[in-house]
């Protein structure tokens, strides 16, 4: 074992990053400061940011059983209750074991029409436009999908009410990874009554898709989950299931919905990028609307949202705290302490990624799973807790982008990559101007 890792001391040391959620770049700083291993204090709490992929294996593979979820989304669990998001095991690798088969490729292929199908009513939403909220319509757009897919439902006059819930959950749930946050919700906030009232519209809407669900059973999510029984054959209960409905309402398009919006806002920066997908579809589509067959024919489309991913991705932090003393690599971390993973400086890591600060969708050419050095690219997360819905998110970011992309041109934008970072890593600056393709 070695001693303590370097890291910032000093008086309040992390001073900068005592509300982690906000400050992607300091980690990256870190990491280029005192390496691979940086140990560091915040109040009371010791953390252990790790930058390298035999650490990660160790951490969040070999050794995961010795870790449970960091401290973040311990607060998401006053919405999202005991869902596949915020539980630990054994209830996790349950509640994973049942909403699988909703992932399956065959069910992906029947999703892929009710993408496309949005995604047309989102074109027409553009004729005429000059200029467009990328984040706010590809958000409106993949609520949708999730409610047309996932619950076989139309959200219609719900759609606004439950992205407005959405949107406070997220302000709340990043205050709730602030280092001192256990101190912080024993204080009063005024927009702690808005934050329980959205809290309760997810819950209610909810329990609305349930009850229908339990008079007029389907094949979406909901009816599989009052269909599924335990290892003792008993059902689910009503508060199992309906943690999980809302997990999956709140939890399962805003990975599509920022990447989609970083893809843009990118190719606005890299007009050479956005000839090269076009020349793609008119090769693959010539004009026609893209179908699931096409998503194994359009590489470069792919490489376009996997660089974005990888640029900025949304879910830019992964945190586990230790239950019992372990070691990674000669480190020893004692019971207690929080190792941090920052995707955002591992996937822009010179050692990993030629050429890291570049837009280049090419370099996904050969598929993701064989272009990146394994353990260094992990937007869905990894291993037992990689995320369920990776299939679906690839196959709906593909199809909306190459439907946009043959309809639409995005001009040249200065606007920058400035990002609002939170508890996910959305963009700044979301208004971009589009043209008509001829």
């Amino acid at each position: 074992m070695t001693d303590s890792p370097p890291g910032p001391r000093g008086f309040l040391p992390g001073r900068a990053l005592l509300s982690f959620p906000r400050h992607p770049e300091a980690f990256r700083r870190l990491t280029r400061r005192y390496g691979d291993m940086v140990s560091f204090r915040v109040g009371s709490q010791q953390f252990f940011l790790i930058n390298h992929p035999d650490q990660v294996r160790e951490a969040f593979v070999t050794k995961h059983d010795r870790f449970v979820k960091g401290w973040g989304p311990v607060g998401g669990k006053t919405v999202l209750g005991f869902g596949l998001v915020t539980a630990e095991r054994p209830l996790h690798q349950r509640q994973r074991r049942i909403v699988l088969p909703a992932m399956h490729r065959q069910r992906l292929e029947e999703y892929a029409a009710a993408v496309v199908r949005e995604g047309r009513a989102m074109c027409r939403r553009w004729e005429g436009r000059r200029e467009v909220d990328v984040l706010a319509e590809a958000r409106h757009t993949t609520t949708r999908v999730i409610g047309e897919t996932l619950f076989e439902v139309d959200l219609g006059d719900d759609l606004p009410r439950i992205n407005h819930a959405i949107a406070v959950f997220f302000g709340r749930f990043s205050g709730r990874m602030h280092a001192f946050a256990g101190a912080l919700r024993r204080l009063r906030f005024r927009w702690a009554a808005k934050g329980a009232a959205s809290a309760r519209d997810l819950r209610d809407y909810a329990d609305r898709l349930i009850a229908a669900r339990r008079e007029r059973p389907g094949r979406d999510l909901v009816s599989m989950l009052l269909e599924a029984r335990d290892e003792d054959g008993q059902p689910l209960s009503s508060d199992q299931i309906r943690d999980e409905t809302v997990t999956f309402i709140v939890a399962g398009h805003e990975t599509v919905t920022i990447a989609l919006a970083w893809a843009w806002k990118l190719l606005a920066e890299n007009q050479g990028a956005q000839e090269k997908l076009h020349a793609e579809l008119e090769a693959v589509l010539g004009g026609r609307e893209p179908a699931f067959e096409d998503l194994r024919r359009l590489p470069y489309t792919q490489g376009v949202i996997a660089e974005a991913l990888r640029l900025f991705p949304p879910q830019w932090m992964i945190g586990r705290r230790a239950v019992e003393d372990v070691q990674i690599g000669a480190t020893a971390i004692p019971r207690g302490a929080i190792v941090l993973l920052s995707l955002f400086a591992m996937q822009r890591d010179a050692r990993w990624f030629d050429d890291p600060e570049a837009f280049r969708p090419e370099r996904w050419s050969a598929g993701v799973e064989k272009s990146a050095t394994p353990y260094t690219y992990l937007p869905f997360g990894l291993a037992l807790r990689r995320c369920v819905g990776e299939g679906f998110a690839w196959m709906e970011s593909t199809l909306l982008l190459a439907q946009l992309a043959s309809t639409f041109r995005v001009l040249p934008s200065t606007s920058g990559q400035k990002s609002a970072p939170r508890v996910l890593l959305w963009p700044k600056h979301a208004n971009l101007r589009f043209e008509a393709r001829a």
